[in-house]
């Protein structure tokens, strides 16, 4: 008989915050804990570094001096003002009976246009992981004002997270001797983020204290002097040791909290991503081809009217007839543009048929590269395109090519071009065609009312339904071409109608639903029906080939497995680690 051998348990532990906030520092600062009992052990032995620290040391004379500990590594930026971590690195404490799993990563917030990708290498690292147990954000303890972090990176960190964290969420406050090991100022930004999010996660005392941790690894810093041959005061030496003794306390304490959290699914946090990333490539797409679905069943019962009258009672129904579907397909340009969607910066031009165009002659960044972090094409009031050179110059977010504000400005990277599918047809299977084409325009209505739905419920952050907002677009750029486009103006409103419509029944059906995650496809939408309804969009007879074009490469999804980027350092001296289970 084969004997198994019992996996080890496992806890995660993901830690996020700002460039510089000691994410990595509190790493080596374990390192350092679970090795040696106390400080005076430690200052007898040797510093220890998992990851390669430097800093300059400024001493009472006004002397600098640079110093490192550790071996060079690529992964890490030792450079002032630069983000340390380059990538997603996991460390591992091992036990005998258990593991923990400590994840560095990049710095969010003040890297600029690195975030997106940063945050994108983050979700990809976690899918080597079935479970998180704790998410910690490290913070300062003295910010009075709010920053870019507190109003957009703690925010766009939540964006990516599912709803059911919320509960594995730690804020860990770094370099807390300063505010004596508490919150200081910073606890009112974030009581009052929390609030506007409606996380209540620091209501009571009791969540209070099991949420909140305080570090200040200023103790590891003096075992990197003493290595360094560099010599401190013995009021300095006091110091560091209380120090030591603060945050060995309390990095003990958020383990043991972290061990009584049940583990938030990584499979749900990815899911989620996965959604979001299908809404935000479908959804202007979806909305013209729904159009130009629309047109062709109108076109097709012109058709059938005509049969009836002029050729039917005479000839016979075997007779073939051609047909065309209009669909609608991308085009890439050769570069992304920022262009400006305001009304006094479009131009309406009157083709050979007569039709109205809208041009976008304002291009105020060309080429933008604003592209190499995600930004969503044909997206207006998007808060990334702050970064666009164009928005960045002025105070406001306001272009300093046309003026207007970055919520006017949308990010080109193709163009939609009309194509039309010919094919014959004989008139006994016109009702067919035309039952096939309503079929699959109701389905992409229920298909991306579906996703709506799983991202409104699943969300941290309240959703911003692009779908919708798309819609709203075409139907103003409708009024703005005048009378001739009436026609096209009511099809948008009856699809706005009817796409409303779709989504209060979604909704009422997920309210009305005991368990979602064991539900039918209507009665409480899962991630699971969310990639289902993505894969049935794609063989859709008419239309699945032009949806799947959007999509791109789908094995560039966040869901991949990422095994090889896994890079782990075994700490087999953590004996210290026995007590917490």
């Amino acid at each position: 008989m084969v004997i198994m051998e019992e996996r080890k348990k496992e806890y995660t532990i993901l830690l996020l915050g700002e460039t510089g906030v000691g994410k990595s520092t509190w790493i080596n600062g374990i390192r350092n804990y679970v090795e040696y009992e106390t400080f005076q052990e430690a200052i007898l032995g040797e510093a220890n570094v998992l990851i390669p620290f430097s800093f300059t040391h400024t001493s009472r004379t006004g002397v600098d001096t640079k110093v490192r500990l550790g071996e060079q590594d690529d992964n890490e930026c030792l450079e002032p003002g630069m983000s340390g971590t380059k990538s997603p690195r996991t460390y591992v404490l091992e036990q005998e009976d258990y593991n923990i799993n400590l994840i560095d990563t990049p710095g969010i917030g003040h890297t600029g246009l690195e975030d997106t990708i940063n945050l994108d290498a983050i979700l990809s690292h976690l899918s080597g992981f079935k479970e998180i147990h704790a998410i910690c954000i490290f913070l300062w303890p003295d910010k009075s004002r709010l920053t870019t972090w507190f109003e957009d990176g703690i925010k766009e960190l939540l964006h990516h997270l599912h709803k059911d964290a919320v509960q594995n969420l730690k804020f860990c406050f770094s370099k807390a001797r300063t505010t004596d090991y508490g919150p200081g100022k910073t606890l009112n930004l974030l009581k009052g983020l929390l609030n506007e999010l409606k996380i209540d996660l620091l209501e009571t005392e009791n969540s209070f204290e099991r949420n909140t941790f305080y570090f200040d690894n200023e103790a590891f810093r003096f075992l990197v002097l003493k290595n360094n041959g560099i010599e401190v005061t013995k009021w300095e030496e006091k110091s560091f040791g209380h120090s030591w003794d603060q945050s060995v306390e309390e990095s003990f304490r958020l383990f043991r909290e972290m061990m009584k959290l049940k583990g938030h699914s990584t499979e749900r946090t990815i899911s989620l991503n996965r959604a979001r990333n299908v809404v935000v490539k479908l959804s202007k797409p979806l909305a013209n081809i729904i159009d130009q679905c629309s047109k062709t069943i109108d076109q097709l019962v012109s058709d059938k009217e005509f049969f009836l009258v002029s050729r039917y009672p005479q000839g016979n129904k075997e007779e073939e007839r051609s047909a065309k579907i209009l669909a609608v397909r991308k085009k890439t340009i050769e570069q992304p543009r920022t262009v400006c969607t305001h009304k006094d910066c479009l131009t309406i031009r009157t083709n050979q048929k007569g039709e109205n165009k809208f041009f976008y002659d304002q291009v105020c960044c060309e080429p933008c590269y604003l592209n190499k972090i995600g930004l969503s094409p044909e997206t207006t009031n998007d808060l990334r395109l702050r970064f666009c050179w164009s928005m960045y110059t002025l105070k406001g977010g306001n272009c300093s090519k046309c003026t207007h504000s970055y919520k006017d400005h949308m990010h080109i990277t193709y163009e939609y071009e009309h194509v039309l599918s010919t094919f014959n047809y004989k008139f006994e299977n016109l009702p067919e065609l035309l039952n096939e084409l309503q079929h699959e325009r109701e389905y992409i209505i229920m298909a991306i009312s579906t996703f709506a739905n799983f991202l409104e419920n699943n969300s941290i952050l309240p959703y911003k339904d692009s779908f919708l907002e798309h819609v709203t677009f075409l139907i103003r750029d409708a009024e703005l071409k005048g009378e001739e486009s009436l026609g096209e103006k009511e099809r948008l409103q009856e699809l706005k109608r009817e796409y409303e419509k779709k989504r209060d029944e979604i909704e009422k059906a997920f309210a009305n639903t005991e368990n979602a995650e064991s539900s039918p496809h209507t009665a409480g939408v899962t991630a699971k029906n969310v990639l289902e309804t993505e894969a049935k969009l794609y063989e859709l007879k008419h239309y699945g080939e032009f949806i799947k074009s959007f999509m791109g490469d789908k094995k560039q999804s966040s869901e991949e497995p990422t095994h090889n980027r896994f890079s782990a350092v075994i700490l087999r001296f953590a004996a210290r680690l026995r007590f917490l289970i």
